[in-house]
């Protein structure tokens, strides 16, 4: 039988997971714990979550998709999201879109601002994207991006070279999040090319810092890996519009450009959107579109 504390720390983390796009596919009773099957962003794994009075909360990988394994968990680490701080001096942050999309993209944006703009920032409504519709994300990208004091970057992969790259990364044994680390590195190393280095770097957290590190070309000692960092720093929010507001307007260029619409996700809508556009194009075409090592692909073809 669940305990209360335990049944509490299951609710706390199926709410978490559901946030980030995240289901419980199974869930089953363990001896001191609970055993949850997700799926997600096209993979999944399995997580067993403990209580005990002496440890507390805990949760411990089960096995499955290792990188979608070490995302969960790394999202989900932190029990509660930080409050929102904005002390004075230079800021930057980091996050991405189309990482759990099959189709199109991956698109990461860092932007830097001083304390009045990331006051601004707040006052303007900039938050979480993927909890905002397709058009207030471009309203809100069309604001930010002209502001004089604030500076952006952006370093967008398109499926072609995502795919090329994964096969690279992967004969090294790398994974997906190191194309994703790789991404948020050149995008740093473009906005502070010549310019003031910030005091504080919040990057929204995907992996820890040892998979992050080689791609830094500013000092680990200022780099911040926050949890849910978009609601609680204003310049991880605002890089948040800029990559997806970047990313649906690629994936509407990809539409037009092979004649299919093509949409965000990676569930059972998108599987039959890609045997539509398999049975257009041929089986070749999701390598210019989509990020083929997602389970999406073998459900389709």
């Amino acid at each position: 039988m669940i305990s209360v504390e335990l049944k509490k720390h299951l609710e706390a983390t199926v709410n978490k997971l559901s946030s980030m796009g995240v289901s419980v596919r199974e869930q089953k009773e363990l001896p001191y714990g609970v055993q949850l099957t997700l799926t997600g962003y096209g993979s999944s794994c399995r997580i067993n979550l403990y209580y005990s009075k002496k440890k507390g909360n805990s949760v411990v990988q089960a096995g499955g998709d290792r990188s979608f394994l070490e995302l969960v968990l790394a999202q989900i680490s932190s029990a509660t999201a930080p409050s929102v701080n904005i002390p004075p001096g230079l800021r930057a942050g980091s996050d991405e879109a189309g990482k759990g999309d099959y189709f199109g993209p991956l698109v990461v944006a860092a932007v830097a601002c001083e304390q009045a703009a990331a006051r601004a920032l707040i006052a303007m409504g900039v938050g979480d994207s993927k909890k905002l519709s397709a058009a207030k994300v471009r309203e809100l990208y069309e604001k930010i991006t002209v502001m004089n004091d604030v500076r952006y970057a952006v370093c967008s992969i398109l499926p072609g070279e995502y795919n090329r790259l994964f096969d690279r990364f992967k004969l090294q044994g790398k994974n997906s999040l190191d194309t994703l680390a790789m991404a948020h590195g050149k995008a740093f190393k473009d906005l502070f090319a010549g310019e003031a280095k910030p005091a504080m770097v919040v990057v929204d957290k995907f992996c820890e810092m040892k998979r992050l590190q080689p791609w830094l070309t500013i000092p680990v000692s200022i780099v911040e890996l926050r949890v849910r960092a978009e609601d609680s720093e204003p310049a991880v929010a605002a890089a948040s519009i800029i990559a997806r507001s970047i990313y649906l307007d690629e994936l509407a260029r990809l539409s037009d450009q092979y004649g299919v619409t093509l949409t965000p996700g990676a569930g059972a809508p998108v599987d039959s959107i890609g045997r539509a556009l398999v049975l257009l194009k041929g089986d070749t075409v999701l390598l210019e579109t989509a990020k083929v090592h997602f389970a999406n692909t073998g459900r389709i073809t």
